[in-house]
């Protein structure tokens, strides 16, 4: 197993622990594949929640990571938006951890509302596994 799926493996029930608790949903239902806003409910103060919580319990800057380019994407610049949905270049960087993502047959025609629905469990877990490999081994 590579250093990164165990990093992934450790993260994960950290993470649905996470969401479970922000939204008051049992754990059972926090599956891998559900999406945050469509399946579990989060808006986006949830959202911003589960990203402190994972900070503290993972003892990592989660919100420095892919969250806070998401978080940060000027939707009226011609760099991130082409015809009211947004530009390849965009859908490029965002893929590399929104795996619903890679699942739509046309990523020409994604919408702001489209992207933030696509954020799963598994994309969080995905972030913060980087995340805590980058920082490395923790301080003894």
């Amino acid at each position: 197993m590579s250093q990164e799926a165990e990093t992934y493996d450790r993260v994960l029930p950290v993470v649905k622990r996470c969401v479970a608790e922000s939204l008051a949903v049992d754990l059972a239902e926090v599956l891998p594949e559900k999406r945050l806003i469509d399946d579990l409910g989060a808006d986006s103060l949830d959202f911003v929640d589960i990203v402190f919580m994972l900070d503290r319990e993972l003892d990592i800057r989660v919100r420095d990571t892919e969250f806070n380019f998401l978080t940060r994407l000027d939707f009226s610049s011609p760099e991130v938006m082409k015809n009211g949905h947004l530009t390849a270049e965009v859908v490029d960087k965002l893929s590399r951890w929104l795996p619903e993502m890679a699942k739509l047959e046309d990523k020409t025609t994604i919408t702001p509302r489209k992207l933030f629905s696509l954020i799963t469990v598994e994309s969080i877990a995905i972030v913060a596994a980087r995340r805590l490999a980058e920082r490395g081994p923790s301080p003894s």
